[in-house]
């Protein structure tokens, strides 16, 4: 990128209208490429007021053959003192309020993942309006954060002549500005045009009606932009409004049926008395505190792909944790809270003021330290032993299978009950509890259901049974001490926590393809 002679406006204001600078600058591009590119003998044609695809105008354009025989295609903006809005920066009102949309979206997901891991219990306490309104609280504090903190980043400079040189490809493009357009060569508004054609390729010259126009940066030659824009079909407005003209005369028009005729009313009347202006009073408060309006040099302010899959992959996100919150059941709440004491390393039972679910605090005698871990027995049902007798009538244990000195003295007989001749039933055999398949492992296993009584276990065992799922029940005291109630748990004892996973997930599917009752599969450590 090249850089020419510094900006040195006339005394006295020209007053150029747009049509003289359009015509001046045609003049001097002719011989600006006639030294640099050597066109071929007639072949350079000037033409004025272009028209592409889009509604993108071009306010000049040359073509010509290089000597080696390639096509050159060169357009140009002509900016006089009344359009100068074409070349002064704005805010990029629909680029800023996506990067608002899509910040507060990502941080929205951040902080209920957060949230999500370290306090899931409290997120499920909440349920639907209190999650709902956690979400949009941390959206519209985030929103609002970057809203009146970051408009006067560098990258939310607007300038609609340079914003349309991108949506269309050229071999080199110009800025062409009357020198009344700015005060002065320190004009912010200058400074910042004078940046962006530097950094995207194109060219700025000032045009006077006295002097020869001064180039104030050369366009690059590199085509940095170049490969990710399309060729337009240009044709002058005369051309246009001709062909305009003609297309209507051989257009034929059929009726729509009865319902499209409907259905239009409808959406028509929607949009025109309820959408529009909703849209246009929200779009003009929000860009009322940075005195933005919505004119024709607004129409290329667009969003980023970027930010909209941020924006759709974090709310997505948002969406999913949410439903994985608002579907727990109660007892998988009691298991989530275990879960979370394992992870922090604490167990409730051994700190004071903490006891297991649904159990009752103890009253503290002022006697017993700490906190007991099973629970209290009445008093009128302990069996105890008076020692306040003499020494002779003292009861004692003899521990070497001896008799007691009362026995010595006085032999009692055994009185033997004699057999009942009645044979009583077998008892029916009953599923083998899986505690002892757990007892001395470590590792994993994936907890299917909890019951509160053995037989409801053992029925829910024999179903997944039937569906050829490997399945063991157990009771809950196996992995808590001194916990009440039964579990069922599906496959094998994994010991690693990846296996164990992807277990989970299999069996998962194995439930779904047998058409079971949907439940939440839960990893236990053993």
């Amino acid at each position: 990128m090249a850089s020419s002679s510094a900006y040195n406006p006339s005394s006295t204001a020209t007053g150029l209208s747009e049509d003289e600078v359009k015509r001046r600058f045609a003049s001097f591009l002719r011989e600006f490429y006639r030294e640099r590119y050597e066109p071929m003998p007639n072949s350079v044609q000037t033409s004025l007021d272009n028209v592409g695809e889009g509604g993108i105008v071009a306010d000049g354009m040359m073509q010509f053959r290089k000597s080696d025989g390639s096509s050159f295609v060169c357009t140009y903006e002509a900016t006089s003192r009344d359009k100068a809005e074409e070349v002064k920066f704005a805010l990029n009102l629909v680029y800023f309020l996506w990067d608002c949309a899509a910040f507060a979206m990502v941080c929205t997901a951040i902080a209920y993942f957060f949230a999500y891991e370290t306090n899931r219990v409290w997120l499920i306490g909440l349920r639907w309006a209190g999650n709902f309104g956690f979400l949009i609280g941390t959206w519209m504090i985030a929103f609002f954060s970057w809203y009146f903190t970051m408009p006067k980043w560098k990258k939310y400079r607007y300038i609609y002549a340079i914003q349309q040189f991108k949506q269309y490809a050229a071999d080199e493009q110009w800025i062409a500005l009357a020198d009344d357009v700015f005060p002065s060569p320190t004009d912010p508004y200058l400074l910042e045009l004078r940046n962006q054609c530097v950094f995207s390729g194109f060219g700025l010259a000032l045009v006077s009606a006295d002097t020869a126009p001064r180039v104030l940066a050369a366009p690059s030659r590199l085509r940095i932009y170049g490969e990710g824009r399309k060729m337009l079909h240009w044709v002058t407005r005369a051309q246009w409004y001709q062909s305009v003209s003609e297309g209507f005369s051989g257009v034929s028009f059929s009726m729509p049926n009865a319902w499209t005729v409907v259905w239009n009313k409808v959406i028509r009347s929607l949009r025109y008395y309820l959408w529009d202006p909703v849209q246009k009073q929200l779009i003009a408060a929000l860009a009322k505190p940075f005195g933005g309006d919505i004119s024709v040099y607004s129409r290329f302010m667009t969003g980023r792909y970027l930010q909209k899959m941020f924006f759709v992959f974090s709310l997505f996100s948002c969406i999913f944790l949410a439903n994985k919150v608002l579907s727990y059941r109660a007892e998988d709440t009691v298991d989530v809270e275990e879960l979370r004491n394992w992870r922090s390393e604490h167990n409730p039972e051994d700190q004071p003021g903490k006891l297991p679910p649904g159990s009752e605090p103890i009253p503290y005698d002022g006697k017993a330290p700490g906190v007991p871990k099973q629970y209290p027995v009445a008093e009128d049902k302990v069996q105890t032993i008076d020692l306040t007798a003499s020494n002779d009538d003292a009861p004692t244990i003899d521990l070497s299978g001896g008799k007691t000195r009362k026995e010595k003295s006085k032999t009692t007989a055994i009185k033997v009950k004699p057999k009942d001749p009645t044979p009583k039933p077998k008892p029916k055999p009953q599923e083998p509890d899986g505690c002892s398949l757990l007892k001395g492992r470590a590792g994993w296993i994936v907890q299917e259901n909890a019951f509160s009584t053995p037989e409801s276990a053992i029925e829910h065992v024999k179903l997944l049974r039937a569906n050829k799922i490997t399945c063991n029940w157990t009771s809950q005291a196996c992995l808590t001490p001194g916990k009440t109630g039964y579990i069922v748990w599906l496959g094998d004892i994994q010991t690693i926590f990846a296996t164990a996973q992807s277990q989970q997930t299999a069996l998962a599917k194995t439930l779904q393809k047998a058409k079971l009752p949907k439940a939440k599969l839960l990893l236990r450590k053993i």
